[in-house]
């Protein structure tokens, strides 16, 4: 990792440091907030708030017993007034309109235990300095006054007298009520204010922590990203596209002689020719001549060989230069030593000999992996139109080199055109292409698949056979994969057959990629990793072998030969 990504990933807090902050701020909120918003706030409507700004008192004049009198204040969600001091005794006084009084929350208790004055409410501690019992019974009069006789005694207050009196609870008067005022504005009247702060606060959690865990996942994602492209750094050179260079004819005829026929490669003369060349620095290359064209400056040609040439990669046929000269152009590739992959299995060239099941598999690998370059990693997307086992080459160790990529655009139509039909007819490509003319990286998958399973069996995609004409390769492979005789399928020059476990699923990954809805054929990344794994799966197997059996001669390789259509 580089100084700057080490930085970065130092200074970056932790999830875990970052994710309780606004709960912490959102509780100091709360706490902090609320008890203010209470305080700020006042009474009900209809309640006045005490000379302390602690409770709320309200007076009712109607004519209740002490019992109903307690009953409707409860209704308020109050009770009959506790009176703590003198002060609220005042307080209380003045807001009793009734002439008779006004009950308040004390009542008489005479038990086994003893006697003596309470506050309804059960929590308000009776204050027997400001509210004597002598004065509470000499305000009483009559024969229920008495201590014996007491338990119908309740407190009432008047403007006439200057303390409490005691009278019988049964008398009708009116009331004054009371409730705790801090409590009240939790549970009623500040319920309005308090939800609206609740919500405020709880939006503020859910944002700031939805903000954060996208701050999260935008950094572990940059972080994985950086982290990708230095994993990269160092294997980067080997992608980079090599130096190309403009050829004047004069270097190019001096480079291959000036065209001879004995530099002359195999493949179609119709789009040019192919010859082979030196160059000045001892390396091979390969001069593709093109048509000549009129149609095509030199400026669009010479972008257009740029373009290609940055498409570079070790499984693809690299371009070395180019040439325009009046008309005449010509495309400089690398030189694949072995040539194309259709002579290896359908024409063994001389001084060959006969690809055995690790040469297939290496060589179907490392052309999906080129494949994949184009589909994953070039953007915008190439599509390569033309996978068939003539566009293959392989190299002295048999790793396949993909060629004609970005081709179409310098072959005349009416060539590209009867090459497409003749593919079509070969079976390689797709049916949404023959059908509808259309052209996805999909396509190419299933030409891939089509290919792969010329590579393992030897047969062409199409052939003459004397009973039936013309069969395709699915016409003869599907019998066969029904009847699971999958080493049938193998070509007969493989000398060392494979298990038929690794035969089977090279065959699902043919069926697979040649499905003929496009959607449900897999990616080349997926096809590259299929192989991969089959690949080592057959080294592993052919070790063993190897392993289990003495140290006698490897079998002597099929004598050179072309080879006929089967």
């Amino acid at each position: 990792m580089g100084k700057r990504g080490r930085l970065a990933t130092a200074m970056a807090p932790p999830a875990t440091a970052l994710v309780p902050f606004p709960v912490f701020l959102a509780a100091f909120l709360l706490s902090v907030g609320t008890p203010a918003l209470a305080r700020s706030s006042s009474c009900p409507e209809g309640w006045q708030i005490s000379p302390v700004q602690n409770k709320c008192f309200k007076c009712i004049s109607a004519s209740l017993s002490w019992d109903r009198s307690e009953a409707l204040c409860h209704n308020s969600s109050g009770h009959l007034a506790a009176l703590s001091s003198v002060q609220e005794l005042i307080f209380a006084k003045s807001l009793c309109v009734s002439t008779s009084g006004c009950w308040v929350g004390g009542h008489h208790y005479n038990t086994s235990t003893g006697n003596g004055w309470k506050w309804s409410d059960d929590s308000s501690v009776w204050n027997e300095t400001a509210f004597q019992i002598e004065a509470l019974h000499a305000n009483c009069s009559g024969t229920a006054c008495g201590v014996a006789n007491s338990n119908d005694l309740c407190t009432l207050i008047t403007n006439s007298r200057t303390s409490i009196s005691g009278k019988r609870c049964n008398e009708p008067h009116g009331l004054i009520c009371m409730m705790d005022h801090v409590d009240r504005c939790y549970h009623d009247h500040c319920h309005k204010e308090y939800f609206i702060a609740l919500i405020a606060v709880s939006g503020f959690i859910l944002v700031t922590t939805f903000a954060v865990m996208i701050w999260l996942l935008v950094y572990r994602r940059s972080k994985k990203r950086r982290r990708s492209r230095e994993a990269l750094g160092a294997s980067a050179a080997a992608l980079v596209a090599p130096q190309w260079k403009v050829y004047t004819s004069e270097e190019l005829r001096s480079i291959t002689k000036n065209f001879s026929e004995g530099n002359r490669l195999p493949g179609n003369a119709k789009t040019g020719g192919t010859y082979s060349g030196i160059l000045p620095d001892g390396s091979k290359v390969a001069i593709k001549r093109l048509k000549r064209s009129s149609l095509q400056r030199k400026k669009d040609f010479y972008s257009e060989i740029r373009r290609v040439a940055k498409l570079y990669h070790p499984n693809l046929v690299a371009v070395k230069g180019c040439c325009y000269d009046h008309g005449d152009r010509f495309i400089v590739y690398e030189f694949v030593a072995n040539g194309p992959l259709d002579v290896w299995l359908h024409h063994i060239p001389r001084g060959g000999r006969s690809l055995d099941w690790a040469m297939r598999m290496r060589a179907a690998t490392t052309l999906a992996q080129g494949i994949a370059f184009l589909h994953d990693k070039v953007k915008p997307q190439v599509v390569h139109r033309d996978i068939r086992a003539s566009n293959v080459l392989l190299d002295e160790e048999f790793g396949a080199h993909l060629m004609g990529v970005g081709l179409s655009k310098f072959v005349p139509w009416e060539v590209m055109h009867e090459r497409t039909v003749k593919a079509a007819s070969y079976g390689y490509l797709a049916p949404e292409f023959i059908y509808r003319n259309e052209l996805t990286t999909k396509s190419d998958v299933y030409s891939f698949g089509v290919l792969l399973l010329e590579i393992i069996s030897g047969r062409r995609p199409a052939q003459s056979v004397e009973s039936v004409g013309w069969q395709t390769i699915f016409e003869w492979a599907t019998p066969l994969v029904q009847s699971h005789r999958y080493l049938d399928l193998l070509d007969p020059l493989i000398q060392d057959l494979p298990d038929v476990g690794v035969v089977q699923k090279v065959v699902d990954l043919v069926y697979s990629c040649t499905q003929h809805v496009p959607s449900v054929r897999p990616r080349m990344s997926h096809v590259v990793h299929q192989l991969q794994q089959l690949e080592m799966k057959s080294a592993a197997s052919e070790q063993q072998l190897r392993s289990g059996t003495s140290t006698s001669a490897t079998s002597p390789m099929l004598p050179l030969e072309v080879r006929t259509p089967r």
